[in-house]
């Protein structure tokens, strides 16, 4: 009898054990699924802050290429006007020595002008 008893009391403890272990695991599941909720949100985080990034480099990239053409253009018209100025210098180099203009002196003025009575 005595056998009997330690026998079941020994099942018992078993028994015992083997809740506790399954209430064990129960919670183990429980963590696995809250850390994986975990890790999934921590995944949207870091997706959503390597787009954030990446946008952020795009723009910078575009700022960059915009600052590069409004340089290019800037360089364009500077040399445009510079070609502009030339060329209105030559053009008036041009007709200052197409013209043959005559220098007249103050007395061949007054003689003009008292042949034609106007003085």
């Amino acid at each position: 009898m005595m056998n009997e008893t330690k026998t079941q009391v020994a099942l018992g403890n078993a028994r015992q054990e083997l809740k506790d272990t399954l209430e064990r695991v129960k919670e183990l599941r429980v963590k696995i699924a809250n850390l994986r909720l975990d890790v999934a949100a921590e995944r949207a985080l870091n997706r959503s802050a390597r787009a954030a990034d990446r946008e952020e480099r795009k723009a910078a990239r575009e700022a960059k290429r915009a600052e590069r053409t409004a340089a290019r253009i800037a360089k364009a018209e500077a040399r445009l006007e510079a070609l502009k100025q030339r060329e209105f210098a030559r053009t008036q180099k041009a007709a200052k020595k197409s013209t043959k203009g005559v220098v007249w002196s103050a007395d061949q003025i007054a003689a003009l002008n008292a042949e034609r009575g106007l003085a």
